[in-house]
C-alpha cells in the first residue's frame, strides 16, 4: 500500500510541472512508479562532478546549487535549481560523468528519477524529448551569457551585479541572506576579496553585514560599480 501511495504522490507532483504537463498517462504512471523522494539536509551534496550520471532529479522544495569545480580547488556555483527545475539530466542524454556537483543550499525535497525510466520515457514521448532539449540549451545559454560577462567584470563590478540581482529575486526589500563562501563561489573570487570589498563597502555605507546577512543601503552605487566592467 505504501508503495502505491509513493507512487500516487511522485505522480501528483509531475503532473504539476510543465516538463510532464499533458503527457500520456500511462507512461507518466510508469515511471512514477520508479520515482522516490529524497530529502537532502542544507549543505549536503546530491551528487559529485566525476560521478556516474544515473539519475535526474526535480526538486519539489527548496534551492540547489549546480558547481563547477575546478583542478585549483576553487568553485563556481553556475546555476541555481528550484521548485520544478529538474537537473541532472544533461549526464543522461550524453551518457557521460557528471560534468558538475550539485548541492543543497537549503533543506531540500527531491523527487529522483531513475535514469533508464527517465530515457525509455524520453524514447517514447517526443514531445517530453524536445522540452528538454529546450529547458538545457536554454540553461547552456544563460550560463554562457553569466560566464561571458563575469570574464570582463573586475571583483567589484560581480560582488555588485550578484547583489542586486540577488535583491531582485528577493522584490528589491534589500535584505539578502548568505554567506560570504558562496558569495566567492557564485562570483568566481576568492572569500579573502569578498571579505576586502564587502568590508569597504561597509565603510562607505553601501550596506551592512552579519552572519550570512547582508542588508544593500545604498542601491545607486552599487549599480554605479556594477557597470564598471574593467578588469
Amino acid at each position: 500500500m505504501a508503495r502505491v501511495d509513493r507512487a500516487t504522490e511522485a505522480l501528483q507532483f509531475l503532473k504539476q510541472i510543465p516538463l510532464f504537463s499533458g503527457l500520456d498517462e500511462e507512461s507518466m504512471d510508469r515511471l512514477a512508479r520508479e520515482c522516490r523522494f529524497h530529502n537532502v539536509n542544507k549543505g549536503g551534496f546530491i551528487f559529485l562532478q566525476s560521478d556516474p550520471s544515473e539519475r535526474a532529479y526535480v526538486v519539489r522544495s527548496g534551492n540547489v546549487s549546480i558547481v563547477l569545480n575546478s583542478p585549483n580547488g576553487r568553485d563556481m556555483v553556475i546555476n541555481e535549481m528550484r521548485r520544478g527545475d529538474i537537473f541532472g539530466e544533461l549526464g543522461l542524454l550524453t551518457q557521460r560523468p557528471r560534468s558538475t556537483s550539485a548541492v543543497a543550499r537549503a533543506e531540500s525535497e527531491l523527487l529522483v528519477i531513475p535514469g533508464d525510466g527517465f530515457l525509455r520515457m524520453l524514447d517514447s514521448e517526443p514531445r517530453l524529448a524536445r522540452r528538454v532539449l529546450e529547458i538545457t540549451a536554454e540553461r547552456l545559454m544563460r550560463s554562457g551569457e553569466r560566464e561571458g560577462a563575469l570574464a570582463f567584470m573586475d571583483a567589484q563590478a560581480r560582488l555588485a551585479h550578484l547583489l542586486l540581482e540577488l535583491d531582485r529575486q528577493e522584490a528589491d526589500t534589500g535584505y539578502i541572506t548568505i554567506s560570504q563562501d558562496e558569495l566567492a563561489q557564485r562570483t568566481g573570487l576568492i572569500r579573502q576579496t569578498v571579505a576586502k570589498v564587502l568590508g569597504n563597502w561597509r565603510r562607505n555605507g553601501y550596506l551592512l553585514t552579519g552572519r550570512g546577512r547582508i542588508v544593500l543601503l545604498h542601491h545607486h552605487a552599487l549599480r554605479k560599480l556594477e557597470n564598471e566592467m574593467i578588469i
